[in-house]
């Protein structure tokens, strides 16, 4: 691992090289297709905002923040660029029954206009938002959202470093991380200690 990387908390002005990155990890799956995470001024303008709406709700019930960036510091110049981003929305007091049931911001879909397209990624989210609520309900716990690493930085740590810095929350707070894996990612969440307990 290049020792010229550190984890920081997100700000909301990071959210356009964030969103590149995003767009450059999953912008080819067609279910981000759908919600509108497309590569186009008026698609990263939406992600951008789907994503701070997010960070702000979750901000109601914790102070800790869920945007958690990679970033390179030039040792000759002092410059700074994010080049990982990993999303860790932390529950240290199990959720209320009304949180419980209200998907995350990102992945419920209310946002699409046209009622056929949202019913469509609505249906495709349910078993992930069903299987979340399964997981979830009454614990004190974390979910992993996104992990996405610029390409030209990826295979140097900065993954691993985004994952471990929520890891480590979790054992401070004594609660379980969940996620969704992709096949990308499987090597370094289990690298982390994440074991696979449903498919």
């Amino acid at each position: 691992m290049s020792n010229h990387l550190s984890i920081q908390a997100a700000r909301e002005d990071d959210m356009a090289d964030i969103t590149g990155i995003l767009l450059s990890s999953f912008g080819h799956m067609p279910v981000e297709q759908a919600m509108g995470n497309v590569d186009t001024p008026e698609g990263r303008k939406a992600m951008r905002e789907r994503h701070l709406h997010a960070w702000r709700e979750h901000a109601k019930v914790t102070d800790l923040p869920c945007g958690i960036k990679c970033v390179h510091t030039d040792p000759t110049t002092g410059e700074q660029t994010v080049v990982g981003f990993s999303e860790w929305y932390i529950y240290a007091n199990p959720s209320t029954p009304e949180h419980h049931e209200r998907a995350n911001a990102l992945v419920s879909g209310n946002w699409i206009s046209e009622d056929v397209l949202r019913e469509k990624v609505q249906t495709a989210m349910k078993p992930t938002i069903d299987t979340r609520r399964k997981w979830l309900h009454g614990r004190k716990c974390a979910v992993l959202m996104y992990v996405c690493v610029d390409p030209a930085w990826r295979r140097q740590g900065a993954a691993t470093m985004c994952v471990q810095w929520g890891v480590r929350k979790c054992s401070e707070l004594g609660i379980m991380a969940f996620l969704e894996a992709t096949e990308e990612g499987q090597h370094v969440y289990k690298k982390c200690g994440f074991v696979e307990v449903e498919k």
